[in-house]
């Protein structure tokens, strides 16, 4: 089921955080699920197709650590753009779901748009339209029927910023502490790697996140699976399946 609001973590308690992780598989992807699986943390890896099929023993591995495999599309173009220009929305969410299907373990399959591209905006108002024209693509497509998006998230600290410019991971960690801790709860977003090759290459999200849980457990934060959300589990338990044509070209 694909909504017209964004799925976020503000109802999770106080303290409550969930990791997700956006652009790879990459290069170290594969040491952070271990690093993760380690301290006991499930988290969420949205994958672009196009990075999976060049990593997919790394797919591998994320299943067999415990955590969740997301479609983030094939090619992590806008949707919004591309719908618009009667762009095939489904076929890139579907190039990607041949790839990570057989580890959904038969459970839902969450999705996150690129950019967080979901809604179009009012140019005159700025704000966002209420129903999403990418929504409605995709629910049109019995294939995607078991799919639970759009994923957004609460907090950020644009840990891509840091890698582009050659940052720290102290740097970065700073910054995440600081929106966290603004925050309070709610869904994380980092990338373990990056559409842009060079941002890809200088990706320290490993390093970051060797400083950031055990600092953010001392604090008295704790982690959960996207699956734990309140809006997640209130959506599992309305959801009804319904049928359709796949438009894929």
């Amino acid at each position: 089921m694909f909504l017209d609001a964004d799925i976020k973590g503000a109802d999770l308690p106080p303290r409550v955080l969930s990791l997700t992780y956006d652009d790879g598989p990459g290069p170290r992807t594969a040491e952070l699920s271990q690093y993760l699986r380690a301290e006991g943390i499930a988290a969420t890896f949205f994958v672009i197709g196009g990075h999976a099929e060049l990593w997919s023993k790394t797919l591998a591995q994320l299943h067999r650590d415990g955590h969740l495999i997301g479609n983030h599309t094939y090619s992590h173009l806008g949707l919004v753009a591309l719908v618009e220009a009667d762009g095939d929305g489904v076929g890139e969410l579907a190039r990607t779901d041949k790839i990570i299907r057989n580890f959904a373990d038969g459970g839902p399959i969450f999705f996150r748009a690129p950019y967080g591209s979901w809604r179009q905006v009012d140019p005159a108002s700025g704000t966002d339209h209420r129903q999403s024209i990418v929504a409605q693509q995709l629910n049109r497509c019995v294939l995607l029927r078991d799919y639970i998006g759009p994923v957004n998230w609460d907090i950020s600290a644009e840990d891509f910023a840091f890698w582009r410019r050659g940052a720290s991971a102290g740097e970065a960690a700073q910054a995440y502490l600081h929106e966290i801790e603004t925050t309070g709860r709610g869904i994380v977003l980092l990338h373990d790697s990056s559409e842009d090759p060079a941002i890809a290459r200088q990706n320290r999200t490993l390093e970051l996140m060797t400083l950031l849980v055990p600092e953010l457990r001392r604090r008295g934060y704790r982690f959960v699976p996207l699956g734990k959300l309140p809006a997640v589990k209130r959506i599992l338990a309305t959801r009804r399946i319904g049928a359709g044509i796949c438009r894929s070209r």
